[in-house]
């Protein structure tokens, strides 16, 4: 194998594979590495099996970036049949994500379906929460002064409210004083716009942000059907991570999974530290990798990589993007399986009798209505203080996922359970325990049938010290069938250190803008979607100074060098013929 690249890039997670694929197709040489077996990197989608076998690894190797990790002891069977995602999301049908499935071609590579419902969970049940004109109508249980008042909110959130006279003095207000004060909305719309429609953490997010986020929302409703959100097929965000790996490979990347890197250096190294290199030497410095079991060594001009990749001694070259401290909160996760599905109540109460016309009048009017379909797709909300024993600082939300997201089989069903965390927890507090009330509130909501008797015990029952007196812990409801507990934190891109001479140095070193764990769960996937973009202008223009031009486009006259970079214009090339149709088989 020819060992010369353009382009490494090491760790096949979400923003990084949509780079690869974007620079691959503009006609750069690039390494794919990882060091693991599968793509996705942290946010890859595993099946059961090598779930267990992640859980195994982290909790024995004292990863900082993961702590209070468990599971089940014991395992359901056909593990394989699971798809199963470390960073589970949802995908607006408007975004940054969306337009790279669709340009680079990759969407024709997955699958992909309409978020059902989203709900709140308040006493016990489950409240709809309107996102769009009809849903404001078609709710029973809105006054008609307030369908009003939300209806005026809804169009203010959807249209260009950078200017309007709503926002005079709201510098510094949270976005749910802005509900009650300048929209005068009642707190249970309040509590359902703040937590379910705007994907708030907690109800002191500032009012301006807020609002910019509800808007890519609301526009996405209706270019695929009445959500606006979409779940990917066979696990989602890990899932769409391996389709841009593929076009990368489609268009030339070279993919090396399941070998770790042993050195990486740099020839700059071999120069004096306290001088300055010369622009020649710049554009001649290569980095050289070696990885373990693999025979060839690999160089390039590039490499992008997140921060914790980066070796101590190659910290003076990097080119960090973005903000190098984030403000993020770790937070808690828990993966669960079960066997009976949950129930979202209807949406509206039905026509008291007296309205209905006695032309639609039939014998099966009279019939008990039909009992719904347990959810398939969807999200619970959990505001604070909504369980007993839950925080009250921050709200929890719940993605269920079952058989028509092609990610379990059928009959079985995966809840994650994403909680941020406003403060540290105490050592002594494990994941479970945090996520135990949202798990239980969440089991009292399944179907009425049998309890299944392959239902696992978990490692840790819950005494009855853990379970609210009057909450609907108390239930007696069957046991998951699996449980993973695990608290995520932040990648620690803030310990990189600046370099003293930003001129001295090539910073080829791209390390990319960290995802954040506890962002709203549509938001990860147009955040990489926006990193990997930055990536790529960032690493063009490098290869560009180091005078390297894509394969595709080279000229045989060298007065064409430059006429041929003002050709990179855009993020994704125009797709070919083959790919238009359909690409490889």
């Amino acid at each position: 194998m020819d060992g010369n690249f353009d382009v490494v890039i090491i760790g096949t997670g979400l923003a990084e594979s949509i780079a690869a694929a974007a620079l691959s197709k503009t006609g750069f040489k690039v390494a794919h590495i990882d060091e693991n077996s599968y793509y996705g990197g942290n946010e890859a989608s595993i099946s059961l099996d090598e779930l267990v076998q992640w859980v195994d690894t982290v909790a024995s190797s004292q990863n900082p970036k993961y702590t209070s990790v468990s599971r089940s002891a014991r395992i359901p069977s056909q593990t394989r049949q699971y798809s199963i995602c470390l960073s589970p999301s949802i995908i607006t049908s408007i975004g940054p994500v969306i337009s790279s499935l669709i340009s680079s071609g990759v969407a024709k590579y997955g699958g992909f379906r309409l978020l059902e419902r989203v709900g709140v969970y308040k006493s016990g049940t489950i409240k709809g929460v309107p996102g769009s004109k009809e849903d404001v109508f078609k709710d029973k249980h809105i006054s008609l002064i307030d369908k009003r008042r939300l209806m005026r909110f809804l169009k203010f959130a959807a249209g260009e409210f950078e200017n309007e006279k709503e926002l005079e003095g709201t510098d510094n207000m949270s976005f749910a004083d802005l509900l009650s004060n300048v929209f005068s909305l009642k707190d249970d719309l309040h509590s359902a716009l703040v937590f379910a429609l705007a994907f708030c953490s907690s109800p002191t997010e500032p009012a301006v942000p807020v609002l910019h986020r509800i808007r890519g929302y609301l526009r996405s409703v209706g270019r695929y059907g009445p959500s606006p959100f979409l779940v990917g097929h066979y696990g989602g965000t890990g899932e769409i991570a391996q389709g841009f790996c593929r076009a990368s490979a489609v268009s030339g990347g070279v993919y090396i999974l399941g070998r770790r890197i042993t050195s990486i250096t740099h020839s700059s190294l071999n120069y004096s530290s306290k001088n300055a290199l010369s622009d020649d030497d710049k554009s001649t410095c290569r980095y050289s990798l070696t990885l373990d079991d693999f025979p060839d060594t690999l160089t390039s001009h590039v490499i992008i990589s997140s921060a914790t990749h980066l070796p101590p001694h190659l910290s003076h070259l990097t080119k960090l993007l973005g903000d190098s401290n984030p403000s993020s909160f770790s937070v808690v996760r828990g993966i669960v399986i079960i066997d009976q599905g949950i129930i979202f109540p209807p949406t509206n109460t039905p026509p008291p009798a007296e309205d209905v016309d006695e032309a639609s009048a039939s014998p099966d009017s009279a019939a008990s209505p039909k009992a719904p379909a347990p959810l398939d797709a969807g999200v619970i909300v959990f505001p604070p203080s909504s369980v007993t024993g839950g925080s009250t600082t921050t709200a929890a939300t719940i993605l269920v996922t079952g058989e028509g997201t092609m990610s379990t089989p059928r009959g079985k069903w995966i809840l994650y359970i994403t909680l941020p965390l406003s403060t540290p927890p105490l050592e002594s507090t494990s994941a479970e325990e945090i996520l135990r009330p949202y798990l239980n509130a969440t089991l009292s909501l399944q179907t009425e049938s049998t309890p299944s008797t392959s239902a696992v015990q978990l490692n840790s029952p819950p005494s009855s010290s853990d379970r609210a007196p009057s909450s609907p812990s108390e239930d007696v409801s069957p046991r998951p069938l699996f449980t993973v507990f695990y608290i995520e934190h932040p990648d620690p891109a803030s310990s990189l250190p600046v370099p003293e001479n930003s001129s001295a140095h090539p910073h080829t070193y791209i390390v990319p803008t960290p995802l954040i764990p506890a962002c709203p769960l549509p938001d990860l996937p147009n955040s990489a979607a926006t990193s990997a973009e930055d990536v790529f202008w960032e690493t063009v223009r490098k290869l560009q100074e180091a005078g390297v031009r894509p394969q595709r486009n080279q000229a045989s006259d060298e007065e064409h060098l430059a006429e041929e970079y003002d050709e990179i214009e855009s993020f994704w090339p125009p797709m070919q013929a083959d790919e238009e149709s359909g690409g490889e088989d």
